[in-house]
């Protein structure tokens, strides 16, 4: 379902911008991390649905899934899923993918740096438009 809400904030998001700059908006790229769980072929069917109503409805939505990133406020060490897959994967085989959805936003609960263990880091969880086509 969080999909659905995503679509609609960039909609409305690129909408107004476009609008402000008076500009037609032909594609969207969009960045969402790559533990955000989220399903990107939902993702893309609600955008295509719900943009029918809007200005943008001839826009196309590209999503891309970067590898996460971490940091750690300890150390200052940055690291990615890889790095710390080891820790991960006890938990994820423990868990059905309906939980998993809560996971990124608990992950300082179950996961330490890996090179200091300190349990004190970011999560780069963010969902960012990275361009416009226009």
């Amino acid at each position: 379902m969080h999909e659905w809400t995503i679509a609609m904030s960039v909609i409305s998001s690129v909408e107004k911008w476009s609008i402000e700059k008076n500009m037609n908006v032909k594609r969207i790229y969009l960045s969402i991390p790559s533990f955000s769980m989220l399903e990107v072929e939902i993702l893309l069917d609600a955008f295509n649905k719900l943009k029918k109503e809007s200005k943008i409805c001839d826009a196309e939505l590209e999503v891309r899934v970067r590898d996460q990133k971490f940091g750690c406020r300890n150390c200052k060490n940055i690291f990615t899923i890889d790095d710390i897959k080891p820790q991960l994967d006890p938990i994820m085989k423990d868990h059905d993918d309906y939980e998993l959805h809560e996971l990124s936003s608990l992950l300082t609960t179950f996961v330490k740096c890996p090179k200091c263990e300190s349990r004190d880091f970011e999560v780069d969880a963010s969902i960012r438009v990275e361009g416009l086509e226009v």
